[in-house]
């Protein structure tokens, strides 16, 4: 039942077979896909997305972008703003990259970035796993 094939063309026993445990390993094995892997060095997040490409984006951000990025109402905004923070951290080589990018990597890259800045900013506050509990600044 499972096919990568461009020419394959599915039966009505396909359809009739098919159960809830086909979709969760079809769409577990197209997460796999379209995952991005990151690391980080100094205040830099460097994403590896599945063709191979990289893409730098800061984890210190200005007031306005942090803004911008946070306060988006849809994706199309959402991803508007990653290609303008991409474009002033990276070049615009990098923010135009984003274009060919299947649409599940971009907002995979989204969402893995939004979770780095939230971290960092834990970081900052003395509240990332390797800070002691409390921060003498900031008395949390």
């Amino acid at each position: 039942m499972t096919s990568t094939s461009t020419d394959f063309k599915p039966t009505v026993e396909d359809f009739d077979q098919w159960t809830e445990k086909n979709d969760e390993e079809a769409f577990a094995s197209i997460a796999q896909n379209y995952k991005v892997r990151h690391i980080i060095k100094g205040d830099v997040y460097w994403a590896l997305v599945p063709g191979g490409r990289t893409y730098k984006l800061p984890l210190s951000m200005s007031i306005d972008d942090f803004t911008r990025l946070s306060n988006t109402s849809d994706d199309t905004e959402s991803v508007e703003q990653l290609k303008r923070i991409l474009s002033a951290f990276a070049g615009d080589k990098q923010a135009k990259a984003l274009n060919g990018e299947p649409v599940q990597v971009v907002f995979n890259l989204l969402s893995d970035y939004g979770d780095a800045v939230v971290r960092a900013q834990g970081a900052s506050l003395g509240k990332s796993n390797g800070s002691p509990a409390s921060s003498p600044n900031t008395g949390v």
